[in-house]
This record gives C-alpha cells, sequence and structure tokens, in this order.
C-alpha cells in the first residue's frame, strides 16, 4: 500500500505555504485521495512533483 501524506507534510516537503496547497488542491492541479472530510497526497504524485514539477501531475492524468 502507497503511502499518504497529508497537505501539511507536502506543504512542508514542497516549501510552500498553506494557502498555495489549499489553491493546487481546489483547482485540481494537485490529485489527492479524499475519505470524507480528509485529503491526502499520495507518495508518487509527491515524488513527481519533486522530480518533474507540478506540471507533470494534474486531475487529468491517471495516476494509480
Amino acid at each position: 500500500m502507497e503511502t499518504l501524506y497529508t497537505p501539511e507534510e507536502v506543504r512542508i516537503a514542497l516549501k510552500v505555504k498553506m494557502p498555495t496547497i489549499r489553491s493546487w488542491i481546489h483547482q485540481q492541479r494537485l490529485p489527492v485521495v479524499r475519505a470524507g472530510r480528509s485529503v491526502r497526497i499520495r507518495e508518487s504524485v509527491l515524488i513527481k512533483i519533486i522530480e518533474e514539477g507540478l506540471d507533470a501531475v494534474t486531475q487529468k492524468n491517471d495516476i494509480t
């Protein structure tokens, strides 16, 4: 099973502010897993953003 990170953990890893993370989620630029009100980001998505940048991942890409 893949590790899931909170938006706060992703914010720290990417060194951006929390409103930026929220904006990316709202704009569907950052793919998330939702469980009720909880939002989590897959480890594979985080790694891809770190290696290739935010444009490498979008909701339109099928990341499983």
